[in-house]
């Protein structure tokens, strides 16, 4: 590392440093979840790592979401590597090599599991800073038209509204695990971005089981993109209730709690009903036994 280049873990409590990063990532081109974050100030297990030069200016910076993982029940300490951000006059220097390199000195002895998403771009820094590219596996359940056990007033919700945007809001932070097998908690503000950037016309809430759902349907597909409640609901009993005639397939956006007729199926992206995301899986475990194993994260949770 060049010696006029500083690293940088923790400012939130320097004023300067944190409107410098806040300008940078306004700067970036695309709608990310970093830019989101300081826009709305919603700063809540966001710890960027920066580089900053001599003149005490941010040139450089990695955006990192601590959060936690369930692992057939066990909590799991976690980070999530973000996007980079450099500014333009140093984009030939290779930062984000040091940035990540950064991460992984920090973290290694602090949590259970690195974890990054990424586009292409991103993929030979990761590769080179030892992270492992892992397959990810699409879970489906196929439906042969049941009839509905119970009949519940389900709800359209509108997040334009100031009520259902906090009810939506406040069911994320508050939900229990919608898996027993894998999981993510810590994490709503990905989720709460990723609703608002792609899922904001497909939420609906049910009174009974206080509980709000997120899916699309298209094609005899049923896209069941998660769902958030205080309680533990049991999942084919929501199935029976949200599930209309006429489908033939349902897509998981988690891992189902469901013992008999889950089909499990390769994916190297994740194609959801109107939506195709170019989203690559990357991991760097520490105490985490995931290798071999079928298994996906659930799709709100992934930063990009």
């Amino acid at each position: 590392m060049r010696d006029t280049y500083d690293i940088v873990f923790d400012h939130k409590d320097n004023k300067h440093f944190n409107q410098d990063l806040s300008n940078l990532i306004k700067r970036s081109p695309n709608d990310n979840f970093e830019k989101w974050l300081f826009k709305d100030k919603q700063l809540e297990n966001f710890s960027p790592i920066t580089i900053v030069n001599q003149k005490n200016e941010i040139i450089a910076a990695l955006g990192i979401l601590k959060f936690d993982v369930f692992i057939s029940g066990e909590k799991c300490s976690a980070v999530q590597v973000g996007n980079f951000f450099v500014k333009e006059a140093y984009q030939k220097e290779n930062l984000e090599e040091i940035l990540i390199e950064a991460a992984i000195y920090k973290y290694s002895n602090l949590v259970d599991i690195l974890i990054s998403y990424c586009g292409l771009k991103d993929e030979e820094i990761l590769k080179k800073s030892g992270f492992e590219r892992r397959q990810e596996y699409l879970f489906f359940l196929p439906w042969n038209n049941k009839e509905k056990m119970e009949s519940s007033k389900i709800v359209k919700l509108d997040l334009s509204t100031a009520h259902d945007f906090e009810l939506v809001k406040e069911a994320l932070l508050h939900s229990s695990k919608q898996s027993n097998i894998l999981d993510t908690k810590g994490d709503s503000l990905v989720k709460f971005h990723n609703i608002q950037k792609y899922f904001e016309e497909d939420l609906w809430y049910i009174p009974s089981l206080e509980t709000v759902v997120c899916f699309r349907i298209k094609d005899g597909v049923f896209d069941f993109i998660a769902s958030f409640s205080p309680h533990n609901i049991d999942l084919p009993e929501l199935l029976n209730i949200v599930v209309p005639n006429g489908i033939k397939r349902i897509d998981f956006g988690f891992m189902p709690d469901i013992k008999e007729g889950v089909h499990i199926t390769k994916t190297d992206s994740f194609i959801r009903t109107g939506l195709d995301m170019h989203s690559c899986l990357y991991l760097k475990e520490v105490t985490t036994g995931l290798r071999d194993k079928k298994f996906m994260f659930p799709i709100l949770s992934r930063q990009k």
